[in-house]
């Protein structure tokens, strides 16, 4: 009768650590993250943004394309957090975070170029609700009415 208990006992730890397993998962895959862009006509705005996750958001940020007008923006909605790119060219991103977007905002906002791999990464630690802001070095600009800085 021992053993049996015993095996019970293993297997129930087994289903313990399964669920927790799948708990995990489940927690990154869902993030309260949704993304908008603009890649030539291909839209995706507001208010119809759409949740996205971390697979999904590399492949969007490698379909776009620095020939046409585009922009490419996640916004994690536990964090308060959001994130946006402008490709500039094949290797060159421009990346900004606004300072208290919404209603009132005020067209302030952390500015700065990089690289595909610095950005990935960016994203990666941003979908990992890490610290993700100190990786690059930030410049705080004014947006002016015509969207230029």
């Amino acid at each position: 009768m021992n053993k049996i208990n015993d095996k019970l006992k293993i297997i129930g730890n087994i289903k313990e650590d399964y669920f927790q397993e799948q708990k995990e998962i489940t927690d990154t895959k869902f993030q309260e993250i949704t993304y908008y862009k603009q890649n030539g006509s291909e839209i995706i705005g507001h208010p119809k943004h759409v949740p996205i996750d971390f697979l999904k958001a590399m492949s969007e940020m490698e379909n776009m394309d620095w020939n046409k007008f585009n922009h490419i923006g996640f916004v994690n909605h536990r964090t308060n957090e959001n994130v946006q790119f402008i490709r500039k060219e094949k290797n060159k991103w421009y990346a900004d975070v606004p300072i208290d977007s919404g209603v009132n905002w005020d067209g302030y906002c952390w500015g700065t170029y990089s690289d595909n791999k610095t950005i990935s990464n960016l994203i990666r630690l941003f979908f990992e609700e890490v610290e993700w802001f100190g990786i690059l070095e930030w410049k705080m600009r004014r947006v002016k009415q015509n969207g230029r800085y």
